[in-house]
């Protein structure tokens, strides 16, 4: 089972590194998004990061933990941005869904150790079907 110790929207302790995951997983608290990277996508992030502008977190109303639950889209304003689909088994603990149409958050990239190596404005909104892969504007 993955633990997760906080300090408010901070990771102080977390096991998620200790198994032999090879996807990410998101973690939510005090409002922020924790995006936690696997040693193996590590190398990654600098394509995560590259022009990012801000990070579309879209998320559907009754997701299934076999399904993608979540997208995790890199908006850099061009064709084709960096983008994750996460499946309902990957987000740890609860994930509140937007109440209103569009949601402003913090996103937050974790590493092992645990390490922040990033935080991003976040939007959260709520889509009918994923992939979704469509901006904010």
């Amino acid at each position: 089972m993955i633990t997760i110790s906080n300090n408010s929207q901070e990771i102080v302790a977390c096991n998620f590194w200790d198994y032999p995951l090879h996807v990410s997983g998101v973690s939510v608290n005090a409002g922020c998004i924790r995006l936690l990277i696997p040693e193996a996508h590590e190398c990654h992030i600098p394509e995560m990061l590259r022009e990012c502008a801000h990070v579309v977190v879209s998320t559907i109303k009754k997701p299934a933990l076999d399904r993608f639950s979540m997208e995790i889209l890199f908006e850099d304003f061009s064709d084709t941005p960096y983008s994750l689909q996460i499946q309902g088994g990957a987000v740890i603990g609860f994930f509140p869904l937007p109440d209103a149409e569009l949601i402003e958050r913090k996103l937050t990239i974790w590493v092992k150790g645990p390490k922040k190596v990033a935080t991003l404005k976040a939007y959260n909104r709520e889509v009918p079907r994923l992939p979704w892969l469509k901006p904010l504007f």
